[in-house]
């Protein structure tokens, strides 16, 4: 909102002693209205007329606070016909393209406020989102896996002999390697973690894997080891965890997507186990790997005769 302009000398200017206070306030109402109405100063005839009696106008004119047609004041410009201009009214006074230069430099301080609040607030909407899909993902793992959780007995894997993943006080999880990103010190001449690397690895598995919202919980782990007890869970995870971090990929559902992970990593695993080049002669004989092709070549002209 604009401002006509008065300085602080303005009640003791010999031009506003001289003229009165009636016409005085006057000049202070056609001032709020050129600056409301952005004119730069000029005053339509009608619009003095209503708001002064024609006294109090002449003596504005008379001072020189106020010009009609044909003044001859230099430093103002003339006004319209019939019309009347404020004097000086632009010394003190911004112009109009200083006014609506003011105003769109706030209308986009406000739009730019605007659109930071909104950025923010969906944001903190989608983190929201995020962590109650988690939540809930957890939730409807733990109802079904305890159900389903591997019967073990003694102090094995459900093996006549010790698994590697078997110690003598009973069934531990040997944690994976870790990440990529990490680096750790200490491997003995067998291959085997010491120090810090030792101690590292054993953290490991006992702390949450976590990216970006994403947490691997205990029911989790119970589904993938009653639902496919081949895989390595944790070695999964960290592939998983690792591929999400390089590439920096985002899903709506971390729990859903792991889940397909372990699912696609049990299905290539199915297929590396599974034998290649088998062929089933006549006989009854099965001839696998060089065997079966060559035997397949030769059955070709065969199979090409009408």
């Amino acid at each position: 909102m604009p401002w006509f302009a008065l300085d602080d000398g303005f009640d003791t200017h010999p031009k506003v002693r001289k003229a009165g206070n009636a016409a005085v306030g006057l000049f202070v109402r056609l001032g709020v209205h050129a600056t409301r109405h952005l004119t730069e100063g000029h005053l339509d005839g009608d619009i003095v007329r209503d708001y002064g009696t024609a006294a109090t106008i002449r003596k504005l004119v008379t001072v020189g606070m106020l010009h009609d047609a044909e003044h001859g004041c230099r430093r103002c410009p003339q006004p319209a016909n019939d019309g009347y201009y404020i004097h000086d009214y632009l010394d003190y006074n911004k112009s109009r393209a200083q006014i609506e230069a003011s105003r769109e430099a706030a209308r986009k301080r406000q739009n730019r406020g605007r659109e930071t609040a909104r950025r923010n607030r969906n944001e903190r909407d989608s983190d929201a989102n995020l962590s109650s899909n988690s939540r809930q993902n957890d939730a409807s793992f733990a109802p079904n896996c305890g159900q389903n959780d591997p019967q073990f007995e003694g102090s094995t894997a459900g093996q006549d002999d010790m698994s590697r993943r078997d110690t003598h006080e009973g069934v531990t999880v040997v944690p994976s390697p870790p990440l990529p990103s990490q680096n750790y010190d200490g491997v003995d001449a067998g291959g085997g973690a010491t120090g810090s690397r030792a101690a590292d690895l054993a953290a490991f598995a006992t702390t949450p894997i976590e990216v970006d919202g994403f947490q691997l919980t205990d029911a989790m782990r119970r589904w993938a080891h009653a639902t496919y007890p081949a895989i390595d869970v944790d070695h999964a995870t960290a592939q998983f965890v690792s591929h999400y971090r390089s590439t920096g990929a985002r899903r709506r559902s971390w729990p859903d997507a792991w889940q397909k992970w372990v699912r696609d990593d049990a299905q290539r695993a199915s297929q590396r186990r599974q034998p290649s080049n088998v062929i089933q002669l006549a006989s009854g004989q099965t001839l696998t790997g060089t065997d079966a092709r060559v035997a397949g070549w030769l059955a070709l002209p065969s199979e090409e005769t009408p």
